[in-house]
């Protein structure tokens, strides 16, 4: 909970930059627009494990199960991502530093491919411990990522942990075998195919792209204090088909 807190107090301080605040609105961002749960299921965001290998801790995601696999609940899966792209979105708005965690081999082309599109940073090697709980000792000028991204929990265990201790929020893709109790915003979802995985890309990368085309619009325009208080909303932002 303390995690929550700052993000509140993070987020709020937007509205004395430019007078608004996004978080008064439930999408500010439009993330709802980016996808649906046709656009999930087409993706096999749904396919589970086999019901042998599971985490009980994943039972209120689980839909069911069928020839032997757990089928994860969309429904669920929609209402968590729903709120991890608002929050990313909130947070690059904010300017503030994202950082994407996978050190699984056969996408970390994919996710370094991710980060540099919407200028971000990534780590797809070997986690170094003490990164985030000893900054002060490995970095000559340490500055603590404001939000991890994991998109492999299993193969991020250690990262996960030592974000826990340095109180950074993370969200993270909890497949049906996972625990998603060290993660701030677990998102329910398939992260072995590569299907999957190129999907959560693209909605992290165009959530940050859209959040900092706003901030720039919203740093270029001067407010008129004489009118009702609304930023005129961008046009330009990226959008992706349903």
């Amino acid at each position: 909970m303390i995690s929550v807190h700052i993000l509140i107090y993070f987020f709020s301080s937007i509205s004395i930059v430019i007078g608004i605040n996004p978080l008064a609105h439930k999408d500010f961002f439009d993330v709802r627009q980016l996808y649906s749960i046709k656009s999930l299921f087409d993706a096999g965001v749904h396919l589970g494990h086999k019901t042998g290998v599971w985490n009980p801790l994943m039972k209120q995601y689980i839909y069911g199960d069928r020839h032997g696999n757990h089928i994860i609940d969309l429904n669920e899966t929609d209402r968590h991502l729903f709120l991890a792209l608002n929050v990313t979105s909130h947070i690059a708005y904010r300017k503030g530093v994202i950082l994407f965690v996978c050190c699984r081999p056969q996408f970390q082309h994919l996710v370094q491919k991710t980060a540099r599109e919407c200028q971000e940073f990534f780590v797809i090697q070997r986690w170094r411990g003490g990164i985030l709980t000893n900054a002060h000792k490995l970095l000559p000028v340490p500055r603590l990522p404001d939000l991890i991204i994991f998109l492999s929990v299993p193969y991020n265990m250690d990262a996960i942990r030592e974000s826990a201790q340095a109180n950074i929020p993370s969200i993270g893709i909890v497949d049906t075998d996972c625990n998603p109790n060290l993660i701030t915003y677990p998102i329910a979802g398939n992260d072995d195919s590569l299907s999957s995985l190129e999907l959560y890309c693209r909605l992290f990368s165009t959530a940050i792209l859209n959040a900092k085309v706003q901030r720039q619009n919203d740093d270029n325009y001067t407010i008129d204090k004489s009118n009702d208080g609304e930023t005129p909303r961008d046009n330009s932002r990226a959008e992706m088909a349903s």
